[in-house]
């Protein structure tokens, strides 16, 4: 994955793991302004990148917690 989606999707992540606690607002601050930063280097509309993310996001998490197919060493 392209690390700057990758960064993109954490700090939404961030945001998400923190909604109703005390850093929330700073969270999704961080998360506007690397959301501005992506759009503006892939010269794309903020609100796109945005809606892009929010739908990716689900599946993004569900990847992150796979069990692995591999046993456990002994």
């Amino acid at each position: 994955m392209d690390p700057e989606l990758e960064a993109l999707l954490k700090s939404y992540d961030a945001f998400m793991e923190a909604r109703g606690g005390s850093n929330e607002g700073q969270l999704f601050a961080l998360y506007q302004s690397r959301l501005d930063d992506v759009a503006a280097a892939r010269r794309l509309g903020p609100e796109t990148l945005d809606a892009a993310v929010r739908k990716k996001y689900p599946r993004w998490i569900r990847a992150g917690h796979r069990p692995s197919s591999l046993p456990p060493k002994a």
